[in-house]
């Protein structure tokens, strides 16, 4: 595990200083984004808009669930996203998708991996619709939802949630089977068996109220 994060390490500050990272809400609009729903008649704006003179993503979470993804595909890279429940409300779920390759008829959950934002989870890595994750025998889990049928995944190791209200970041490093979960500054959750993918970047709206800002992604040299 410290080797792995001395690496994760040397490569956050390397990206840091490399060119060509993307702001993915420097336009203020959705118009760089696709939204995708499991049902009719809801358009984006429904759901997610922007607020604060466009420096935050406010999500709606309501039914029926989707997600917005990113137009351009992306493989080696880093991705970083704050996010919180606003005050007042009870925390619930959401997710950052990453390699949407395909969107499987009938469901709100595209193939692609998911790290876990549901509140008290953060950092929990899910693969779904055939999306390939092989790690410690140990460590991964394998579930039969009845409604989004089977998927596997690996659990986060530590917990670095701050309370609702307060602002998180999560920073994600994807790097051909390598991918590590940053939050709030300390790696809760990696794994060094995920399917090598080029694919769009999502954050999802399922359950609730939820806010992101400061959405970046910086391709690794």
């Amino acid at each position: 595990m410290l080797r792995c994060a001395s690496f994760v390490c040397c490569l956050l500050l390397v990206t840091a200083s490399v060119s060509g990272q993307t702001n993915l809400f420097d336009k203020q609009n959705l118009a760089d984004w696709d939204f995708h729903v499991a049902g009719e008649g809801v358009k984006v704006g429904d759901v997610f808009s922007f607020a604060d003179e466009g420096r935050i993503l406010r999500c709606t979470g309501k039914e029926p669930f989707g997600y917005l993804a990113t137009k351009e595909s992306y493989k080696n890279f880093t991705f970083t996203v704050e996010w919180r429940w606003p005050s007042g409300i009870t925390p619930t779920n959401s997710g950052v998708f990453l390699g949407i390759t395909d969107q499987p008829k009938g469901s709100f959950l595209p193939k692609a991996f998911e790290v876990q934002l549901q509140h008290k989870n953060a950092g929990d890595l899910w693969a779904f619709h055939g999306r390939g994750l092989t790690d410690t025998p140990s460590r991964i889990q394998n579930v039969d939802h009845a409604v989004i049928g089977k998927f596997s995944g690996v659990k986060k190791l530590l917990d670095r949630e701050n309370e609702p209200g307060q602002w998180n970041t999560m920073d994600i490093l994807c790097n051909e089977e390598l991918i590590v979960i940053v939050v709030n500054g300390k790696i809760v959750n990696w794994t060094k068996g995920a399917e090598p993918v080029a694919g769009r970047i999502g954050l999802q709206s399922e359950g609730g109220p939820i806010e992101f800002r400061n959405a970046t992604v910086t391709p690794l040299p």
